[in-house]
């Protein structure tokens, strides 16, 4: 038994550890608040690899307003950390460049074929050394219902 009780010990301690876990929908909320936008002043003025090492949880999707000009496209892209429809669940930050490369290089991209979205792995790196000039999170206080968890 002792060498059992030794033998899980020694497996826990070579077990990944992450920073942080969240484990609920106000868990993601809060860390989002807290550390991304009341601390954007680290982030605002810095390439996207900057905030991107700094992210304790792993963006799901980009996105970028299909409906901006060309002459606007891809100064504002939204990093999902989840792929929920109802827009009550989601989880994103609004990040604003500019400059950006020009719409004839960012929108095959976005839109690799017809009726096909680019994936966050296709996206990343043509932004990853673009300069943020603002970032804004998700107004959780237009959630429905509310929830009392998450704190402005």
């Amino acid at each position: 038994m002792k060498k059992i009780i030794i033998l899980l010990f020694v497996c826990l301690g070579f077990a990944k550890a992450k920073a942080q876990t969240f484990h609920s929908y106000a868990d993601t909320a809060n860390y989002l608040i807290h550390e991304i936008e009341n601390k954007k002043s680290l982030y605002v003025g810095q390439p996207l690899s900057t905030i991107l090492d700094s992210l304790k949880i792993q963006p799901a999707y980009v996105i970028t307003g299909a409906t901006q000009q060309k002459t606007d496209f891809g100064k504002s892209i939204a990093i999902f950390f989840n792929r929920e429809r109802e827009f009550g669940k989601t989880h994103y930050i609004i990040l604003h460049f500019d400059p950006v490369p020009a719409y004839a290089q960012l929108f095959p991209v976005f839109f690799p074929a017809a009726g096909g979205l680019g994936s966050l792995n296709d996206i990343i790196p043509v932004y990853k050394t673009l300069i943020v000039k603002d970032v804004v999170v998700k107004d959780y206080t237009s959630d429905e219902p509310k929830n009392p968890d998450v704190h402005y």
